[in-house]
């Protein structure tokens, strides 16, 4: 499972907090809130993005300190001007293994088959519902190879990212698991994921992992 730490600690209750915290239009920038243990470097090694440009883009220096509960805005990398190949180390590329794409804002991302069937569908009905879109927080927050969260957890035994499983361990490899982008995408997957078999089971602590049931 992915151990990105988004947003405050704990689930948002209820669908109406969600709601409330929808303002405006959609944009392709990622807002994310820093928790205890994040750093810019291991923000932009998490999302894909190089240091500078993601340092750039939020109007502060790469060598920034980072403090709980500050914003931190994730562009995606038509927004930084990047081509598909300077990210191709860190997105999700599709093997021939049972995997189907999925939006992200961040560029396509996969998961097994099933599990994008029933996100798709539980996409549609959010927005068609609630008004809220649901996509992952970047391009290593759903399906991710081996060697992908192997440098994930490279990073945080070495204090530069946040807590991740050892490689092999982690469902995201598996194709079967989300980390949302915002809080109020949990309070929906919270209120109509079981409809779709999409629940929580990994992460007790982490509002933003959520897992394919089945």
């Amino acid at each position: 499972m992915r151990k990105l730490k988004r947003g405050a600690a704990g689930t948002l209750s209820g669908v109406a907090t969600a709601l409330a915290a929808i303002v405006g239009p959609a944009h392709a920038a990622v807002p994310i809130t820093v928790t205890p243990g994040m750093t810019l470097s291991g923000i932009a090694a998490t999302d894909g993005l190089p240091l500078d440009a993601l340092a750039a883009y939020n109007g502060i220096s790469p060598d920034s300190y980072l403090y709980v509960g500050q914003t931190i805005q994730i562009p995606s990398a038509a927004e930084l001007g990047l081509s598909t190949t300077s990210t191709a180390s860190t997105s999700s590329a599709a093997p021939a293994s049972g995997l189907a794409p999925i939006y992200c804002p961040c560029g396509t991302v996969y998961l097994a088959a099933p599990a994008a069937a029933a996100w798709d569908a539980m996409r549609q009905a959010s927005l068609r519902d609630y008004g809220v879109d649901l996509y992952p927080a970047g391009p290593l927050s759903a399906y991710r190879t081996y060697d992908q969260q192997a440098s994930l957890y490279s990073l945080f035994l070495s204090g530069q990212g946040a807590p991740a499983d050892p490689p092999g361990t982690s469902s995201h490899e598996l194709g079967t698991a989300v980390d949302l982008a915002t809080p109020a995408m949990r309070s929906i997957v919270d209120a109509i994921g079981a409809n779709y078999g999409w629940g929580k089971i990994h992460g007790p602590t982490e509002w933003w992992h959520v897992d394919y049931l089945g």
